[in-house]
C-alpha cells in the first residue's frame, strides 16, 4: 500500500481546477486538469535537477515503466482529508507504480495469426505490462489503521434515492492498447447527507481476448470513525463471457458477470488525537 509520504505528486506544478465539501470532520476535494504533456515542456528547469521538474519528468522520474498511457491525467487527484490529518488520496502516478515491470504477456487476439504468416520472425518481447494492469487501492497516511472486518458496505442504503450532496467521476488515466481494446483507471466519489462512498475501478478489455477488472469501494457512514474498503478482483477470457462482444465494450454491461478471483473487506480506522473515535 502506498502512502502519501511516499508519493511525489505535488499540487503546485500544475494549473487545475478544484471543488471541495465539508462531511463532518472530512475535508473532500477533487482536481481537474489536462492531458500529460508528451515531453518535458521546462527543459531548462528540469535539467537543473533541483527538484522542481515539470509534470512529465517528474512522471519519467517517479516510474520504472518504458511509456505511459496515451492519455494520463496527472492532477486528477481525489483526496478525502480527515481534521485530525488522515488522508486517503487516489491519483495516477501512485496507481502507475504498481503496474509490474515484468510480466506474463497477453497477446492480442491476432497475434497468432500473424505469427503463423511469419513463422521466421522473431516474437518481440514486452518487458513491462503493456495493459497498464494496476491492483491500487488509494494512497493513506500512516495514521490510518487498516484491520480485516467482516462487516459489508451497505448496498441498500446506496440504493436509496437520497439527495447527492456532492458527485464526480475522474479518469485518472486511459489506453486504448493500439486499437485492441481499452485500459481505463477511473474514481468516483458520492457525498449523501448519511454517508460517503467512492469507486476506484480499473477496467481492462483485450478485444476477443480476455476482459479484467480490480475495484476498491470505500464506504463512511457519519459519525463513525472508520471506512469500510471492500476490493474486489475480477477476470475472465473473453470466450468464456456469454454475451455477445458488442456488450463487452462498457464496464458496467460486462463486469457483473465476470467471475471473482479476489474479494478483500477492511476496515481503515481514522483515529482522533486524542481518543479513538472521531
Amino acid at each position: 500500500m502506498l502512502t502519501l509520504e511516499e508519493s511525489h505528486v505535488d499540487a503546485r506544478r500544475f494549473t487545475s481546477n478544484s471543488k471541495s465539501i465539508e462531511f463532518g470532520p472530512w475535508h473532500i476535494s477533487y482536481d481537474i486538469s489536462c492531458i500529460l504533456p508528451s515531453v518535458c515542456s521546462t527543459k531548462v528547469v528540469c535539467e537543473r535537477n533541483d527538484d522542481q521538474f515539470c509534470q512529465f519528468c517528474v512522471y519519467c522520474k517517479e516510474l520504472t515503466i518504458p511509456h505511459f498511457p496515451d492519455m494520463v491525467f496527472p492532477k486528477n487527484i481525489l483526496t478525502l482529508t480527515h481534521n485530525n490529518g488522515a488522508k486517503i488520496s487516489f491519483n495516477p502516478l501512485d496507481a502507475l507504480k504498481l503496474v509490474a515491470c515484468t510480466t506474463e504477456a497477453i497477446e492480442v487476439s491476432c497475434a497468432e495469426a500473424w505469427q503463423v504468416a511469419r513463422p521466421d520472425a522473431t516474437k518481440k518481447k514486452r518487458n513491462f505490462d503493456w495493459t497498464f494492469s494496476t491492483d491500487y487501492k488509494g494512497t493513506l497516511t500512516d495514521n490510518i489503521s487498516i484491520e480485516p472486518t467482516d462487516e459489508k458496505i451497505n448496498y441498500e442504503l446506496l440504493k436509496q434515492k437520497d439527495q447527492i450532496l456532492f458527485y464526480h467521476d475522474l479518469t485518472l488515466f486511459e489506453d486504448e492498447l493500439h486499437d485492441h481494446g481499452i485500459s481505463k483507471l477511473s474514481v468516483k466519489i458520492r457525498v449523501m447527507p448519511s454517508y460517503w462512498f467512492v469507486l476506484l475501478r480499473y477496467f481492462l478489455r483485450v478485444d476477443d481476448v480476455m476482459v479484467r477488472s480490480h475495484e476498491t469501494r470505500m464506504f463512511h457512514m457519519s459519525n463513525t470513525n472508520y471506512v469500510i474498503r471492500e476490493y474486489t478482483a475480477k477476470e475472465s477470457k473473453a470466450e468464456d463471457i456469454q454475451i455477445p462482444a458488442s456488450q463487452m465494450k462498457e464496464a458496467d454491461d460486462v463486469i457483473p458477470i465476470l467471475p471473482v478471483r479476489e474479494k478483500t473487506l477492511h476496515k481503515l480506522i481514522v483515529y482522533s488525537d486524542s481518543s479513538c473515535s472521531s
